[in-house]
Formats: C-alpha cells, structure tokens, sequence
C-alpha cells in the first residue's frame, strides 16, 4: 500500500514537472502571439493578455510583397542545400562504410574533426572565398556554403547508418547482377529513409533559422530570407513597431511547424519499417 502511494506521489511529480517544461516552452509563443495582435500605441505589459486583440498587423505583413519575396527565397535556398547535401552525402557515407582500407578510415577520422570546426571561426575566409567566386548575393551561393558545411555532418550519420546494415545484403545483389550504383539506390537507399527524411529536416530548420551567413552573404532585399526581413521588421522602418515586428515572427515560425508536424511521422513509419527490413 505504502509503495503504491509512493508511485502515484512519483507520477504526479513526474506530470507536474512535464507540465512545467511544456509551459515554459509555449511561453515564448504566447508573448509573440499576444502582442502581435497588438496596436503600436498599446503600451501595457506583454504578459497581460491583450484586449480588444486585432489582425491587423497580419495584414499588414501579408500585403507586403518583401514578405512573399522572402518566403520564396527561403524556400528555394532550402530546396537547393537539400539538392546538394542529401545525394553526395548519402553516397560518400555508402563509400565509406563499405570501403575497409586505411584511407576511409582516415577520411572518417578527418571528417569528424572538421565536425568539430566552428561555422564562425571560418567566417572571414569563407566571406572572402565568397567574393572571389562572385557568390554573393546569391541563393545558390548560399546553398553550395551551406551544403559545404553540413557535408561532414550529413557523411558521418550516413556513414554510421550504413553500417547497420548487412554487407549480406550487398553480396546478394551482387550475385544477382546487380552492379554498385544498382545495389545502392534500390537495396540500400531505401533502408536509409529515417536518416534521410530527419536530415532533411535538419536542413530545413537550419536554412530557415540561419541568420549569421545571410546577414553577411547578402546585401540585397530581393534576395532576403526570412529572417533578414524579420530582422529589417526590427530594425528598419521610420517609427519601431513591435507589434508588426512579432506578426512577422509568428509568420515565419508557422510554416517550419507545419513542416516539422508532417513529417514527424514519416520518421517514426522509417524506422520501423527499416527495423522489419533488419
């Protein structure tokens, strides 16, 4: 009877701090949400919900054609690091979990430590890098950088990846005439579809939330992504609107959400589907 108590106590405890760490999470979201139904002259604290709340700063940021502007170039830079990133990674990291010699080993060992090089301690020479190729100020300039950096990452999970599966496998196809790239892209390629479909949204949130290279890469309005317009929201009109400020933001938060939910699931079906093919 006493232990019974002690596991309901321990249960509560347990759903009380789950309901706590959920709460401080949506906080940062409802003081986003609450002020962006805001009027500019509504000067009364953020946690205090807004009364009288309008739309109007939505409109607002949905007529302004840098904002579509914006959201394309989002998307496209997205779509271009994905087109660059997924296939050489996924065939490096087939190399190199099949390749036993000295040399992959070495480049495995290489291609961890330059994982643990930091973005921003390359910044100067990657900028000027940048300049010399006449990168700047391009989409696919930003995705061929953005596509540079995360190859390392991309290779060592597809490489770890790969290893999990039986080299049987390989040996089979073999046998049945089967050459490499036939044997990769119908036998292995698709055990590999939980790390490609969460590689691609890594990719996604880092294209979307990537505020250090744009800021720098480029200079023009016509090439903004998101976050370059939310910040020019902040910081770039006559009369400061916190308001219409936080209505970009809640903007450009929703679509990365809408895409994280759909394809959550698709990450969990992978899995157990590359289990039962195990």
């Amino acid at each position: 009877m006493i232990e019974k108590k002690r596991s309901t106590a321990a249960n509560v405890a347990i759903a009380i701090i789950c309901i706590l760490i959920v709460l401080i999470y949506i906080f940062p979201f409802y003081i986003v949400g609450n002020v962006s139904l805001r009027d500019i002259t509504d000067l009364s604290s953020r946690l205090l919900p807004t009364k009288g709340g309008s739309m109007q700063n939505y409109v607002k940021v949905l007529e302004n054609s840098e904002f579509w502007t914006s959201l394309v170039n989002t998307i496209v830079y997205c779509g271009l690091e994905i087109l660059f990133t997924i296939p050489i990674a996924a065939i490096g990291g087939y190399s190199l979990a099949r390749t036993k010699n000295w040399f992959s080993n070495m480049i495995r060992s290489l291609n961890i430590m330059i994982m643990m090089i930091p973005g921003t301690a390359l910044l100067v020479g990657t900028y000027g890098l940048m300049v010399k190729m006449h990168l700047t100020n391009s989409l696919i300039g930003m995705a061929l950088l953005g596509a540079g950096g995360g190859m390392t990452g991309g290779m060592f999970f597809y490489t770890t990846f790969t290893t999990m599966i039986p080299v049987e496998l390989d040996e089979a196809a073999s046998i049945d005439g089967a050459g490499v790239i036939r044997t990769y892209f119908q036998i292995i390629f698709p055990q590999l579809k939980a790390i490609t479909v969460t590689r691609v949204i890594n990719i996604i949130i880092g294209c979307w939330n990537n505020y250090l290279m744009p800021m720098y890469m480029l200079q023009k309005g016509s090439k903004f992504t998101l976050l370059l317009y939310v910040r020019k929201l902040f910081t770039g009109q006559k009369v400061q609107s916190v308001p219409l400020a936080f209505a970009g933001c809640t903007l450009m938060v929703v679509p990365i959400l809408i895409m994280y939910f759909s394809l959550q699931k698709y990450i969990i079906g992978s899995q157990l589907d590359s289990s039962v093919k195990g």
